[in-house]
């Protein structure tokens, strides 16, 4: 048999050659476009006179490649003698709520939340869609990062092998928004028009407080703002209410000083916003984040502390962009909820902040509160089954309820 060339069969590269070779003995074609520019007095340059090389001036000082940045000592511009002493997301306080209270002058009236607070009941269906949000939020997402180490306190020296899946602050988040979600597809719609969440809100805060300058720079994870303030919880006199007493300790101890700092009061919203008022700020606990400086484990009282100071940054920073800087008691009370989870216990607290003045001992600020209530017991994989145990509806009542508040 005799072979031949296969017919119809295009080679590319062939092509490719024959093309450039024809192409390449092609000629340039007068077309008088530079006698008739010339006829017209328009000038005509050659390429080289404007793509001539220029000679560029010669440089006597070469410069940093990465700009130095400004020593932390007296020299830097923000240098203050007088000691800050500053309260941040990572702090806790080492005697907890009650330091907070001495802080900012606040006094509990009553234990638990206040009476015209309405707690109503959740159904099953509600419960049901929760439980969804919790496997979803705790086990189903895809996100997978490396989680922190295991520790075994009577195994110190024993290494666990690590653990993938999701991080505390995205299970934070994913359940507060979804809860959020959950509540408004509950909730009247009119109240849903007057209600708007922002999330990673910045809220800065400088005071005084016997003879020391302070300043809070916290965090709101998420902030449900609205059209209307919240209204005052009560009228009782506080003058004669007494504040804990905390003594050998000093209301400073376990908060950063710091030489270097900017005096800001900062609350990020703008008054011509028409939901601009806070109704609750939803604070997230990261147990790899928030740290005791000694090393030991935050404490209960620690994080209603943490609570208790985050809630009062929220209402100061807006009572000021309100009332202006020079307020001292306040015209009209400012109340401002809280709801502190770690994606498992969820606190509550709604503070009535009455003045800014946190010195004399007339009025003070007014604080309600739960103890840490938990969502569920367990969220975790058995024998490769996701399974949730021991829910309590209690959580998604209280929510519902300081969602429709007014």
């Amino acid at each position: 048999m005799k072979f031949t060339a296969v017919l119809f069969r295009q080679h590319i590269g062939w092509h490719f050659k024959k093309h450039w070779h024809l192409q390449g003995k092609r000629r340039i074609i007068d077309t008088n476009a530079v006698k008739t520019l010339k006829q017209r007095g328009i000038p005509v340059y050659e390429p080289k006179d404007i793509l001539g090389k220029k000679e560029l001036p010669l440089i006597t000082e070469v410069p940093d490649y990465i700009p130095q940045l400004p020593k932390l000592d007296e020299s830097h511009p923000d240098w203050h003698n007088r000691v800050c002493y500053t309260y941040k997301d990572d702090n806790v306080l080492l005697e907890g709520l009650n330091q907070a209270k001495v802080i900012i002058k606040t006094v509990e009236l009553q234990e638990g939340l206040p009476d015209k607070l309405l707690i109503g009941n959740s159904s099953v269906e509600i419960d049901r869609k929760v439980k969804r949000i919790i496997l979803n939020s705790h086990l189903f997402d895809a996100e997978q990062q490396m989680l922190p180490k295991r520790k075994d306190p009577e195994r110190p020296a024993w290494n666990f092998p690590r653990d993938y899946g999701v991080t505390d602050r995205r299970v934070n988040k994913l359940l507060v928004t979804k809860l959020l979600q959950l509540i408004e597809m509950i909730s009247d719609s009119k109240t849903v028009r007057q209600r708007n969440v922002l999330h990673n809100l910045q809220f800065w805060y400088p005071f005084e407080k016997a003879g020391d300058l302070i300043q809070l720079q916290l965090r709101g994870d998420s902030l449900l703002t609205t059209s209307t303030p919240l209204s005052p919880v009560t009228t009782e006199i506080t003058d004669e209410v007494e504040l804990p007493d905390i003594f050998p300790v000093t209301h400073t101890v376990t908060l950063n000083t710091e030489n270097i700092y900017k005096l800001q009061n900062i609350y990020p919203i703008n008054q011509l916003i028409s939901r601009s008022h806070p109704h609750t700020v939803f604070i997230h606990y990261n147990p790899t984040e928030v740290k005791n400086i000694y090393e030991e484990e935050v404490t209960d009282t620690q994080i209603l502390g943490r609570s208790l100071m985050k809630t009062f940054a929220v209402a100061a920073t807006y009572a000021k962009q309100t009332f202006g800087d020079s307020v001292d008691i306040l015209p009209r009370p400012v109340t401002v909820q809280c709801v502190h989870t770690d994606g498992r216990l969820f606190h509550f607290g709604i503070l009535q902040l009455n003045t800014l003045n946190l010195d004399n001992d007339s009025t003070k600020n007014v604080w309600y509160q739960t103890s840490r209530i938990p969502l569920f017991t367990s969220c975790q994989y058995k024998l490769g089954k996701p399974t949730l145990e021991g829910y309590n509806n209690e959580v998604i009542r209280y929510l519902c309820a300081f969602y429709n508040n007014s």
